[in-house]
């Protein structure tokens, strides 16, 4: 049976009946056993050694030998003082004295062996950070005139000359008549802490701007947009939906004198500059159709290339591309296209399905694309439907990572080419949704339909 001591010294014997606990006597022993063999691994568990024994240490025992108990109690707090996981100190003031106190631990901390720190009572001081000693003493002060706690976080420079964050807390001790005895107080290594706070403002500043370019992006992409797309002999609806991380769509319609001017695009890259990009690809455009009304495709493409290389390569600094196609619609039916981007998909009346692979190649990849690029001709009938759109669309991916196609995209314009170019628009992005709920690129879709004039 398991005898515990009382104040006095005596054995205290369990109460008759039920033990309060409810883990019966037996499974008690059992478990006072194991906690026995974990203590003493290296011999034998011996449940005496877990309780006080009846005939305790002569110094303990014995109420008149104070100065033994002194010694007993001072080695406890000591071994108690050292176990804390922190540095604590003591100064003693008073007469003329500064006597002072570290715990081990500041070796750890700061590179600084006990006796080291306690031979040198200045040496905290000669450690603390250069921008730190303000604060720290303004913090002292405080607690002096108050009494404590004094807290505050600062900076250490460790021996090897690494920066240490210290948190630290003390208070002054007063005596019965008010007269300051002793600071005593424990310091805590922080260091991993402040790194982290430092990296989650940096992360929050850096996600911050991130949010406000897309936000920028966002309305450059979205307003300059057609508002209105009126042209004699064509029926139109686009639409332009921009991704959480704004890439570089963008889709244009210019009147023009006995037809107008197609356009889609694709900035590669995200963000700001891509956003940017495509602001220099839309207002180069528009002054090139607008300055040269006679100009094919080719003629205007090859000149945009130049204007966009210039921009991207030797201003921005930047790397990125544009995939584009430029179609020259005329009323008779006819269309003049040139450029690299997505196929062309032209739904006939008749039901047949035809691609149109643009000629040409990407704009700001190199300084001059006069050679790889010409002009391809196609004629439309009544009825006719054409569908321009960006890899955003033909490249969503479901859950699967399936792509949705192009032959879900010609399917989809397929089953309702007869409907109206609204509601075709329309069925084809809700198909798209439906298919790739989550949205990590724009999605840009053009219909078009030739109904003559």
């Amino acid at each position: 049976m398991v005898r515990v001591a009382s104040r006095r010294g005596g054995v205290v014997k369990p109460p008759k009946g039920p033990p309060p606990s409810l883990i019966p006597p037996d499974d008690a022993g059992l478990l006072l056993a194991e906690l026995a063999s974990g203590l003493f691994p290296d011999g034998l568990p011996d449940l005496q050694k877990m309780t006080w024994a009846e005939d305790r240490p002569r110094e303990l025992a014995s109420s008149d030998d104070a100065e033994a108990r002194a010694r007993a109690a001072e080695t406890r707090f000591r071994t108690l003082v050292e176990q804390i996981p922190a540095v604590t100190f003591m100064a003693v003031l008073g007469e003329g004295k500064n006597e002072i106190y570290v715990s081990p631990h500041v070796e750890a901390l700061l590179g600084y062996t006990q006796d080291e720190w306690l031979s040198d009572p200045f040496l905290w001081y000669l450690r603390l950070h250069p921008d730190d000693r303000a604060l720290w003493n303004e913090e002292f002060a405080r607690g002096c005139r108050s009494g404590g706690p004094f807290r505050a976080e600062c900076r250490f420079i460790a021996r090897d000359g690494h920066i240490v964050w210290v948190h630290g807390e003390a208070r002054l001790v007063k005596d019965e008549w008010g007269r300051p005895m002793y600071l005593q107080g424990v310091a805590f290594d922080i260091t991993d802490v402040k790194n982290a706070q430092e990296l989650m403002v940096k992360e929050a500043v850096t996600r911050a701007k991130m949010e406000e370019e897309l936000a920028i992006a966002k309305r450059v992409q979205t307003s300059i947009l057609p508002r209105t797309m009126v042209v004699p002999g064509l029926e139109l609806a686009g639409a332009m939906l921009p991704a959480e991380e704004v890439g570089g769509d963008y889709y244009d319609v210019h009147p023009a004198p006995n037809g107008c001017w197609l356009a889609i695009g694709d900035v590669a890259g995200h963000g700001l500059d891509a956003g940017l990009v495509m602001l220099m690809v839309q207002a180069a455009t528009a002054a090139l159709i607008r300055t040269t009304p006679d100009a094919t495709p080719r003629d205007v493409l090859v000149h945009l290339n130049a204007v966009l290389f210039d921009n991207v390569r030797n201003r921005l600094g930047g790397d990125a591309h544009v995939t584009f196609t430029l179609i020259r619609f005329s009323s008779d039916g006819t269309i003049l296209y040139s450029g690299a981007h997505e196929d062309i998909v032209v739904l006939r009346a008749s039901g047949a399905v035809e691609t149109l692979r643009p000629p040409g190649m990407w704009l700001a990849a190199r300084p001059n694309v006069a050679r790889v690029t010409v002009d391809a001709k196609a004629t439309l009938e009544r009825g006719d439907v054409i569908l321009l759109y960006t890899d955003g669309i033909t490249e969503a991916r479901n859950a699967a990572k399936e792509q949705w196609g192009l032959k879900r995209l010609i399917g989809a314009a397929h089953r309702l080419r007869e409907a109206s170019v609204d509601r075709i628009r329309d069925a084809i992005i809700a198909d798209v949704t439906a298919w790739a709920p989550e949205q990590d690129d724009d999605r840009t879709l053009l219909v078009i339909r030739y109904v003559g004039t």
